[in-house]
């Protein structure tokens, strides 16, 4: 598994959540919610480690029940 070092500009979800000790999936809720700021090239995401920083000392934020992927399905 890919971990979490700060020398790096931008992280993948996988990285990203491994350092923030959450699940992907709340992730890309907060992405397609726009909560937090992403990089897309092509069908990946890449998450700026201010962003990652940022989500880990203010908390991460809950994503409103009616924006949640499943329910828009």
């Amino acid at each position: 598994m890919e971990t979490f070092t700060p020398d790096r500009l931008l992280y993948s979800v996988n990285s990203s959540a491994y350092a923030l000790d959450c699940s992907r999936t709340i992730l890309y809720d907060l992405m397609k919610a726009g909560l937090i700021k992403f990089v897309a090239f092509g069908n990946e995401r890449r998450i700026p480690v201010e962003e990652v920083q940022r989500l880990a000392k203010e908390g991460i934020p809950s994503v409103p029940r009616a924006q949640k992927k499943s329910e828009l399905l």
